[in-house]
């Protein structure tokens, strides 16, 4: 009796290894570097490895003192803000290849993606050591976390995009659905929401916490914080837009950005008024914070939404622009102080006290105003 796999596991009569889809296509079968198919796709999967690191490489202890003597409103925003940084790279670390592993064709895609999931993970183990290091009773803290209901809030949008491709996903893996442009249309929303989840929305919460790292305060959360930033904007972004620009060229791709053009339009629109809602939050209640106000929270948002607008040749819908101070979106950066913390060579601790964390340098330049995008949508 001759023993079969079934091909949801391993296909033995696949055919495309040189042609593979990105997503759909053949059930998998070897993981194939002879093919490389994708080679943009699979050098930003070497580059995350490059830049492995562990959430234990930062002592965070020190932090424990001054949450006890910093004030109130330091206290409640930097706690708010790495609440929602904590939630969302604990969805993220389990969405990515636990929904979207029935839709990837790719090799190149799975271990890039496989990948970011694993560093997702480190992000997300690195902010509960946070928390475990530097308070005294750390569970009470991790309550305090949950019961900000505006977190919540804040990743809606994007969550909701995910379930869908979540119950797409399984769906099609189970053939209750067959391989149609609707079941690629999942695909590349979920890719569309991880740009904005990791281009607005995380760089939107980064703003809080260096802001506050600025002041000389909780030096080890901020070069921890630097890492997750430079993850997220030199190898996560840019694996979505790889992914995305791909899709772009093919005629699925672009049918897919017609047919969820309104939808893409409205996933970024409500993202920036998610942060922008956050931000009037977060000075709710009497808080302040040197050096960030309201206004410079919602510019620096709304320079960041820039480039996703710009990446799908889209602009913000009027109702969103009347709320951006000015009324447009910012060209230049509003908030000077994230060139220092988004660009790690910049800033040099002493060998002896800290771990050097500058692997590689210049993670953010703005160099795309005015610049047309190679997308064919």
């Amino acid at each position: 009796m001759t023993a079969s796999i079934d091909s949801k596991i391993f296909n033995t009569q696949k055919t495309d290894y040189a042609t593979p889809s990105l997503f759909l296509g053949q059930e998998p079968g070897l993981l194939d570097t002879v093919n490389k198919q994708y080679p943009k796709i699979f050098d930003l999967y070497k580059e995350m490895k490059s830049l492995d690191w562990d959430e234990n490489e930062f002592n965070y202890t020190s932090c424990n003192a001054e949450f006890k003597s910093c004030d109130r409103s330091t206290y409640d925003m930097m706690i708010k803000t790495l609440a929602w940084q904590w939630e969302a790279d604990s969805v993220a670390s389990r969405s990515i290849i636990g929904v979207m592993a029935p839709l990837i064709g790719a090799s190149e895609l799975f271990v890039a993606w496989q990948r970011i999931a694993d560093n997702e993970s480190v992000h997300g183990l690195t902010y509960s050591e946070i928390v475990r290091m530097s308070f005294d009773d750390p569970k009470v803290v991790l309550d305090e976390v949950l019961k900000v209901e505006e977190s919540v809030t804040r990743l809606s949008k994007v969550a909701e995009v995910m379930a869908n491709t979540h119950k797409v996903a399984h769906m099609y893996a189970l053939g209750m659905v067959e391989d149609t442009q609707e079941t690629y249309n999942a695909a590349f929303m979920f890719t569309a929401a991880m740009l904005v989840l990791e281009r607005i929305q995380f760089m939107s919460s980064f703003a809080v916490t260096f802001t506050i790292c600025d002041t000389g305060m909780f030096q080890p959360i901020g070069r921890a914080v630097q890492k997750i930033a430079q993850d997220e904007l030199e190898v996560h972004v840019e694996l979505d837009k790889a992914i995305l620009r791909h899709e772009a060229t093919t005629e699925r791709g672009r049918i897919a950005f017609e047919q969820c053009k309104e939808e893409i339009q409205a996933l970024i629109d409500e993202a920036l008024i998610q942060e922008f809602s956050f931000i009037d939050y977060l000075f709710s209640e009497g808080r302040s914070l040197v050096g960030f106000t309201p206004e410079i929270g919602k510019k620096w948002s709304a320079f960041n939404a820039r480039d996703v607008y710009n990446f799908f040749r889209l602009q913000p819908s009027q109702h969103v622009l009347d709320m951006i101070p000015g009324k447009r979106l910012p060209a230049t950066n509003p908030h000077r102080l994230m060139e220092r913390w988004l660009n790690l060579g910049k800033l040099q601790g002493s060998p002896q006290e800290e771990k050097n964390p500058q692997y590689k340098v210049g993670v953010i330049q703005r160099d795309d105003d005015d610049a047309e995008f190679e997308l064919d949508f």
